[in-house]
């Protein structure tokens, strides 16, 4: 399995695990983290309206996955769900490299993708 469809899988997994509302906060947190606005530049509805294998497909296939693993452990801590966040280290990896620099912030991970292309 490509390692975006696997992220997807597994990520996908996760967001099922969400109750009734978290998706929507899952999404209003994720969104003004995305590297170069890339879901800024999604129709609104696309990902608003998106359930848990949606998201998944849209985050593993426009954004970098390092972004993604990284995100989203930070999303599920702001939302205080520590389980999610947990597995999220266990089955997406924990504190990613970028250009061989530990990154563990979104803002850094922006910083240092400037220019580069998902994939």
């Amino acid at each position: 399995m490509e390692p975006s469809a696997q992220l997807g899988v597994s990520l996908q997994r996760l967001l099922e695990q969400l109750g009734q509302h978290e998706p929507s906060q899952f999404k209003s947190l994720l969104r003004p983290l995305s590297p170069q606005g890339e879901l800024q530049h999604m129709p609104a509805t696309g990902v608003k309206e998106a359930d848990g294998k949606q998201l998944a497909e849209i985050l593993s296939n426009r954004c970098p996955s390092h972004w993604v693993e990284m995100v989203t452990i930070q999303v599920f801590d702001k939302m205080n769900r520590t389980d999610l966040s947990e597995r999220a280290k266990d089955e997406l990896g924990g504190p990613t490299q970028v250009r061989g620099e530990d990154v563990t912030n979104p803002e850094e991970a922006k910083e240092v993708l400037k220019g580069e292309k998902p994939g």
